[in-house]
């Protein structure tokens, strides 16, 4: 099970690559703050087609932990409290001081980046480049040196 923010899927949405995060992750689970955050902007890419979307699924949060709320914003929150709340395999958050504090909690984190170099190992990408730089083109933010350091480790 992964729990995810809504930065990677609004990510893939901008693309018009959604099948390629269902390809890659098979199902995912937002809480209803995050989910609300992408499906209620009508102009987002991607709010038509994720309320129907079968691979994705919406659960409440019970509580969220008091220190959280100081650290990162809501919907971070909300995906750090449902993670923790049904023992989720993973988290799916690419920003950083929410990453870090989802680790710090025990967490397993993976990003964007991270879930196109899994499609690409797993033979659903032949590269990442494109992808990376079509979604910076659509205004998800990677550094230049980011983005270098993990062509590099990947062979790109």
């Amino acid at each position: 099970m992964i729990v995810a923010d809504s930065t990677p899927l609004i990510g893939f949405a901008r693309i018009g690559r959604l099948e390629l995060l269902e390809r890659i992750v098979g199902h995912l689970i937002f809480p209803q703050a995050v989910f609300d955050e992408v499906a209620g902007a009508k102009a987002r890419p991607g709010s038509l087609e994720i309320p129907s979307a079968r691979w994705i699924e919406v659960r409440a949060v019970e509580s969220v932990p008091a220190e959280l709320v100081r650290l990162i914003d809501h919907g971070e929150c909300e995906v750090i409290a449902l993670a923790e709340q049904i023992a989720a395999e993973e988290v799916l958050i690419d920003e950083r001081a929410a990453r870090a504090v989802a680790s710090a909690r025990g967490l397993v984190v993976v990003g964007t980046a991270g879930l196109l170099v899994r499609a690409k190992v797993g033979g659903l990408l032949d590269a990442v480049a494109p992808v990376l730089e079509a979604m910076r083109s659509n205004g998800i933010r990677y550094s230049d040196r980011f983005v270098a350091e993990l062509l590099r480790g990947i062979g790109e």
